[in-house]
């Protein structure tokens, strides 16, 4: 049977650890846009820089895998 007395102990302990850990940030403050080839993005390895290019359509659903492998 439930208890009373262990929900509501459960409920503060709750409240206190969620009140107590930082959440999680965003390293980078906006998401990377490839429309403007100016933004240089910092990643714990380096920077960089994302360029939107142009490529052919294709009727394939795996296409973009074909593309990452470039």
């Amino acid at each position: 049977m439930i208890e009373t007395r262990w929900v509501v102990a459960g409920l503060v302990f709750g409240l206190v650890v969620s009140t107590v850990m930082i959440p999680p940030t965003r390293k980078t403050p906006a998401v990377p846009d490839p429309s403007d080839p100016s933004k240089v993005y910092q990643t714990p390895t380096g920077c960089v820089k994302f360029v939107a290019t142009e490529v052919p359509c294709s009727a394939e659903p795996d296409s973009f895998n074909l593309l990452a492998g470039k």
